[in-house]
């Protein structure tokens, strides 16, 4: 269950007070021309992560499959819609 905000969401998947997964989105326009995607687990269960740019439609998709504790995700590449 996500609690959403404008640019970081939280995410369960058990129960709504154990989180399990941190997102966030930040404008790195200005450093590289890019949306920069961030992510935190605290999980060793399967998940795919898909980011949207509700701008342009471009995706990034980031997987953890079962039974490996998930990585941090650290992309500041992930999305380019700095064009606004």
């Amino acid at each position: 269950m996500p609690i959403p905000s404008d640019d970081s969401g939280l995410f369960s998947f058990f129960t709504p007070s154990n989180w399990a997964l941190l997102v966030k989105v930040i404008d790195g326009c200005a450093a590289n021309g890019r949306l920069w995607v961030f992510g935190a687990a605290t999980t060793n269960v399967a998940y795919d992560l898909t980011v949207t740019d509700m701008l342009t439609g471009e995706t990034r998709v980031y997987e953890n499959p079962l039974g490996t504790t998930a990585p941090a995700v650290v992309d500041p590449g992930a999305l380019g819609s700095c064009r606004r």
